[in-house]
C-alpha cells in the first residue's frame, strides 16, 4: 500500500470534449449470437480436454461448472442492466472499488479474450481436417491457417460490428440446430445409463484431485458470457436487451452441454475421447452415430468450423471493446479509444490484439496450454464481478437495477446476495485450482499480470493520476457555434515580402475542417507604369514568399494553393479573388493603414457574405480590442487570439500580432 500512496492525491478530474463513438446498432439476436458463439463453441474443444482429467465423470464436471456459470450470469445480468456500458468486470470493479482494481480485472479479462480468439481460431482447422487432413495432422499448417483466419476477422471487425454480428447470428442458429439434433439422435441411438455409470468411480477413477482439475478445465466451456456485456455500449435498449441475451445464452448452453457430454460418453469410452477425438469431440460423436454418420460427418465438420469462427470473432469483439473502455477511463493508453471516422470501430484495439492473438498461437500451438491461460484471466474477472455486485448493493443501494439477483440476506446491516457469494466461492475455488494444477496458466498468467501492473503503475505516474482512486471524467459538448460556420475555402492575403503571421494557425484549422487554403499576394502597380511593366525584383520576392507559404503547408500536412496577382488596387484584387474562388473566410493583417481600410470598404461594397479574421499588431505591448462583429462568427479566432496574446509578451524584436473578427455583408 505504501507504493500506491506515492502518487495518491494528484490529478483526480479530467475534462474532455464529448465525442461520437460506438454506435448502438445491435439487438438481442446479435448479442445472443456473440455470447453463444463464445460460450456455445467451447464444447467443440472443451469436452475433449475435460475428459483428459475427469475421465468418465466429465459430464458431472461440466454440470458442476454449469452451476457456477449460472451464478455468474445472474451477477453479470444485474450489473450490466444497472451500468449499460462496455467494459464488463473492469467497468463493474471501477464503479465499486476504483481505477486500480478496475485495471486489475480488465487486464485479466484482456488475457481471456486474447486466448478466446487464439483457442477458437486454432480449433477451426481440426474440424476442417475432415476435408483437408493436413489441417488436423500438421500443426504448422494449422498455425498458418489460424493466422489467416484472424486476419480476415480483423478486417471484418474494422468494417463494423453490425456486419459481423449478422453473420454470427446466422451461424449460431445453424449450430444450435445441429447440436440439438445430435443430442436427440444420441439419446435415442446411443444412450446407456449402465455404460455411462460404469465408466467412472469418484475418488479412484478419476481421483478427487483429477476431478477437481476437470471442473476447472470444464469452466473453459462457460467463459464467454463476458462477451455480451462488452457490447452493451453498442446495444439498443441495453437495460433490457443485454440481460435477455444473457439468460437466453445461459439456458441454451446449459441444456446443450449437459446433453452433448452425456451423448459423447455414451458413444465412446473416455480414453478414446481424450486421445483420438480430443481436438474435435463433436466430430467423434457424429462418427459413432449409427445409420446417419455418413451424413453427419461433413455437416458437423462445417458447423464446428463455423461456430468456432463465431467464437473467435466474439473474442476479437470483446478484447477490442474492453481495451476501448479501459482507454476511455484512462487505464491504458488513449490510442485504444480512437475509432474510425466512417465505421466508428476501435481500429487500433482490433489490429493490436488480433496480432497479439496470432503471436500467441504461433508460440503455443497446443490446446492444453491455451486452455490453462484461458481459465486464469476469466476466473479473476468472474471473481471481481461477484465482489463488485456485493459491494455495489451496499455502496449504491439506490442504483436502478432492472434485473436483480434474488436470495439476499442482511448481515450487520449489509445486504449480501447469496448467489453472488456462491459464484464467488466457486470461481475463486476454480482459480485456486488453476494456480495449483495448471502450470502454464500459473506461470504465463502471472507474468501477464505482473507486466500489466508495472505498465499501469508507470502510465498513471507519468499522467500524474492516482493509482487506486477513480478518475472523474467530465464530458462537455464542443462549441455549438462552430457547426453552423464551416470553413470550406479560406483565403489568406499576405504581403509580397512577408508571410502572414498566423498562416500556421489557419492551416491547422483548415486541416481540422478539411478546408481548402488559398494564399494570395498582390503586387500593386503604380498608375505611372503599365500593368505589364517588368518588375523582376518584386516578382522574385513575392514568389519566394509564396514558396515559403507552400512549404509551411506541406510541413502541416496541408497542400495550399498560391496566387500571385498584379493590379492597381490590392483591395479590389483580393475581393475579386475571393469571389472567383468562392471563399467563405478571409484572413489579412490589419495595420490600420489606408490599404487595410480599403479592403474592408471593398468587401462591404461588394456585399460579400464573407467572414473576416484580422490580425492586429499590438501598439503598446497590449492587444487592441477587436472590432465588434456584426454577425455570429466561429469561435476559431479566439484560439488564434490566445496564441498571439502569448506571443505579444515575447522579447522586443519579434514580430507578432493579434486577431480580431469582423464581418462584411
Amino acid at each position: 500500500m505504501a507504493l500506491f500512496r506515492l502518487y495518491h492525491g494528484t490529478r483526480k478530474t479530467v475534462t474532455r470534449f464529448r465525442e461520437t463513438v460506438l454506435q448502438r446498432v445491435v439487438g438481442v439476436g446479435a448479442l445472443f449470437s456473440s455470447g453463444y458463439g463464445d460460450v456455445g463453441s467451447s464444447i467443440y474443444f472443451a469436452l475433449g480436454v475435460t475428459t483428459i482429467y475427469a475421465g468418465g465423470a466429465s459430464f458431472l464436471a461440466i454440470f458442476v461448472a454449469g452451476l457456477f456459470f449460472i451464478a455468474t450470469v445472474l451477477s453479470y445480468a444485474e450489473l450490466s442492466s444497472a451500468i449499460p456500458e462496455s467494459g464488463g468486470s473492469s467497468l463493474f470493479a471501477r464503479r465499486a472499488f476504483g481505477d486500480g482494481w478496475s485495471f486489475f480485472a480488465g487486464w485479466a479479462l484482456m488475457l481471456d479474450y486474447v486466448i478466446t480468439l487464439a483457442i477458437s481460431a486454432f480449433s477451426v482447422g481440426p474440424y476442417l481436417g475432415y476435408f483437408f487432413p493436413i489441417l488436423k495432422n500438421n500443426t504448422q499448417a494449422n498455425v498458418t491457417f489460424t493466422g489467416f483466419l484472424i486476419l480476415i476477422l480483423v478486417v471484418l471487425n474494422v468494417l463494423g460490428l453490425k456486419e459481423s454480428s449478422r453473420l454470427s447470428l446466422l451461424l449460431a442458429g445453424f449450430d444450435i440446430l445441429t447440436q440439438l439434433s445430435l443430442m436427440i439422435l444420441g439419446l435415442f441411438f446411443l444412450f446407456s445409463a449402465p455404460k455411462l455409470l460404469s465408466q467412472f468411480h469418484l475418488g479412484t477413477n478419476p481421483t478427487w484431485p483429477h476431478f477437481l482439475y476437470g471442473i476447472s478445465v470444464a469452466m473453459v466451456a462457460y467463459i464467454g458470457i463476458e462477451a455480451i456485456s462488452q457490447m452493451a455500449s453498442e446495444a439498443r435498449d441495453p437495460q433490457k436487451s443485454v440481460p435477455r441475451a444473457m439468460f437466453l445464452t445461459m439456458g441454451t448452453t446449459v441444456l446443450l452441454y449437459s446433453g452433448i457430454s452425456v451423448v459423447a460418453l455414451s458413444a465412446m469410452n473416455p480414453k478414446l475421447l481424450s486421445t483420438v477425438w480430443v481436438d474435435d469431440p463433436i466430430a467423434g460423436i457424429a462418427h459413432y452415430m449409427p445409420h446417419v454418420h455418413d451424413y453427419l460427418g461433413p455437416w458437423v465438420a462445417i458447423l464446428g468450423a463455423t461456430i468456432l469462427t463465431v467464437a473467435a470473432n466474439a473474442g476479437l469483439i470483446g478484447v477490442s471493446r474492453i481495451a476501448f473502455s479501459m482507454s476511455n477511463n484512462f487505464l491504458i493508453h488513449p490510442i485504444f479509444r480512437h475509432t474510425t471516422r466512417r465505421w466508428k470501430t476501435p481500429v487500433y484495439s482490433i489490429v493490436f490484439f488480433g496480432s497479439l492473438s496470432a503471436i500467441v498461437v504461433a508460440f503455443f500451438p497446443y490446446l492444453e496450454v491455451l486452455a490453462d491461460l484461458y481459465n486464469y484471466g476469466a476466473m479473476l474477472s468472474f471473481m471481481m464481478t461477484h465482489l463488485a455486485l456485493i459491494a455495489l448493493r451496499n455502496k449504491e443501494p439506490d442504483l436502478p437495477r432492472p434485473v436483480r439477483v434474488p436470495f439476499s440476506v442482511r448481515i450487520l446491516g449489509r445486504e449480501i446476495p447469496l448467489i453472488a457469494v456462491f459464484g464467488l466461492i466457486g470461481t475463486g475455488g476454480v482459480f485456486a485450482m488453476v494456480l495449483l494444477f495448471h502450470k502454464y496458466g500459473r506461470v504465463f498468467g502471472t507474468i501477464w499480470m505482473i507486466v500489466g501492473i508495472t505498465y499501469y503503475y508507470f502510465f498513471r505516474k507519468t499522467a500524474r493520476m492516482p493509482l487506486m482512486e477513480r478518475i472523474s471524467v467530465t464530458e462537455i459538448p464542443e462549441s455549438p457555434e462552430e457547426a453552423p460556420f464551416p470553413h470550406k475555402n479560406i483565403l489568406v492575403a499576405t504581403s509580397p515580402y512577408r508571410v502572414s503571421p498566423i498562416l500556421r494557425d489557419v492551416i491547422k484549422i483548415a486541416r481540422s475542417d478539411k478546408s481548402r487554403v488559398i494564399v494570395v499576394t498582390v503586387i500593386e502597380i503604380p498608375l505611372a507604369l503599365p500593368l505589364n511593366a517588368s518588375l523582376p525584383l518584386e516578382e522574385e520576392r513575392a514568389r519566394k514568399t509564396l514558396e515559403i507559404c507552400q512549404a509551411i503547408g506541406v510541413e502541416e500536412d496541408v497542400l495550399i494553393d498560391t496566387i500571385l496577382l498584379r493590379g492597381r488596387s490590392v483591395a479590389n484584387s483580393i475581393v475579386s479573388t475571393a469571389v472567383r474562388h468562392k471563399a467563405d473566410t478571409l484572413v489579412y493583417t490589419d495595420t490600420d493603414s489606408a490599404m487595410s481600410r480599403s479592403i474592408q470598404t471593398a468587401i462591404r461594397q461588394a456585399s460579400l457574405p464573407l467572414m473576416i479574421w484580422k490580425i492586429e499588431p499590438p501598439a503598446t505591448g497590449s492587444l487592441r480590442p477587436p472590432v465588434q462583429a456584426r454577425m455570429p462568427l466561429s469561435s476559431r479566432p479566439a484560439v488564434l487570439e490566445k496564441r498571439l496574446s502569448d506571443e505579444s509578451s515575447s522579447p522586443p524584436g519579434k514580430s507578432d500580432g493579434s486577431p480580431s473578427t469582423d464581418s462584411g455583408t
